[in-house]
This record gives structure tokens, sequence and C-alpha cells, in this order.
């Protein structure tokens, strides 16, 4: 069955009026026709079974026949914290990590980032943030991950620090802590994750991260593609803690 997102306040009613360019994907593209059941998200956490009751490239409307909770959120609440790269591998990451159930994306820049101004990537949000609505609909997930407003390394440690969340940074040469054990120990839901761009990052940055509590971690003795780091550490993060 076909899933798509819609404003929370898009479901006061029992007839419910999807927008022009969601009409238009179901009838030109999908085909689907009156009496079509369709599952319709609140981006609240639940999900509606919905049969369309009028169909034209305007404005399709759908009754609900059923309200239930989304089955696809985990439990824990994961920052991916990712050094800005370029566009292919950036969108493939938001793709396949929103997928695995990342809460929210904050890009950074570093001082091995491929780019190094976070206003340069602006133009960008709106692809980013549709390739993320069309993979939580695709994964049955019951929210949209939130993908925050692009900083340089600094602020970014500024604005993460959660006293109640687990803060990891991935670093090359940690030799002590592995990911899996700093994950099992930790009593709560929320984590903060530093994923850096090609090149990892620098010891200073290790360094001042670890200062502002982040706990540097390694993902074993392979050196990883950031795509790679990316996906598998926060699959790690979330199989260990729900």
């Amino acid at each position: 069955m076909h899933r798509f997102f819609l404003s929370a306040d898009q479901f006061h009613l029992n007839e419910i009026a999807i927008p022009a360019e969601l009409s238009r994907q179901m009838t030109r593209v999908l085909r689907l026709e009156i009496g079509s059941e369709v599952i319709l998200l609140d981006d609240q956490g639940f999900e509606y079974i919905a049969a369309l009751s009028e169909v034209n490239d305007r404005e399709c409307k759908a009754v609900v026949r059923q309200q239930q909770p989304a089955q696809g959120e985990p439990e824990t609440k994961l920052t991916l914290i990712l050094g800005l790269t370029q566009r292919e591998k950036f969108e493939w990451i938001l793709q396949k990590c929103t997928e695995i159930g990342v809460t929210s994306f904050l890009p950074v820049t570093t001082s091995r980032s491929l780019i190094q101004k976070p206003e340069d990537v602006h133009e960008k949000y709106p692809r980013w943030k549709k390739i993320i609505i069309e993979a939580a609909e695709q994964s049955r997930r019951g929210r949209i991950p939130v993908l925050l407003p692009a900083l340089s390394f600094i602020k970014a440690l500024s604005i993460v620090q959660s006293n109640d969340a687990l803060k990891l940074i991935l670093w090359e040469d940690e030799v002590t802590t592995g990911i899996k054990y700093a994950v099992r120990n930790h009593q709560g839901k929320n984590v903060q994750l530093f994923v850096g761009p090609e090149g990892g990052f620098s010891k200073e940055e290790v360094d001042i991260a670890k200062q502002a509590g982040f706990i540097s971690v390694s993902l074993g003795k392979r050196i990883l593609r950031m795509e790679t780091a990316a996906m598998m550490s926060s699959g790690l993060v979330i199989y260990e803690l729900g």
C-alpha cells in the first residue's frame, strides 16, 4: 500500500484533501483510482488507512477508515552529525540512514570536509528534504527525520550538548573503545553521533569534541568510507538500543 506524509493539520476531518503535488503523483504516476487504499502519515507517529473518494490531478480526497500507531519508528533518538561531502554520497547517506531510523541530521563543515562554508549548501535543502521524505515513506517510518541547518564543527558542538544523550565521535585512531561497548553501557535512548568526512577528523577536532563530552569510538581495525561508516554506526546504535 502506498504511503504519503501530509501535514498534521490536515487530519482534523474524516475526509482528507490531498495536496496538488501528491494528487498528481497519485493520478499520473501511480494511476490510483476511486476506492484505492493508501496510508496517510501525520508526521506525529500515526498512520491512517484511507480509501480515495475523489480522484483528479488537482486535489484527490480520501476517507479515513482506520487510525493506528506507525510501527516503523525506533525507540532510540539518534542525531547523526555529518561532515559535508560530495552531493551523491551525502544524499545516499541521508536516504539509507533515514531507512535505518536516524531521527535528525546535522550537516557540518570540518577542517577536512569538501565544503567549507555552511551557507554553500542552503540551496540543496529542498532536494535533501524530498529524499528524506521519500525514504521515510518507503521504510514505513512514522515521522520524517529533521534536517537541521548546516553549521561549522564548533557551532555544532555548542548546540548538541544534551545532558542525557550519549555523545560519540567516530575516530579511526581510537584503539581502546569500540562503539558497541560504548553503546551497551548507555542507559538512555538519546544518542548524538559525529561522523567525519573523507579523511576523518583531525586530532584537534577530536580533542575539542572530547572536551564537550563526546567519547571517541572505533568501528574496528579497517578504514571505512564515510558512507559505510555512517550507515554501519547508525545501524549498530539503533540495533543495540532499540
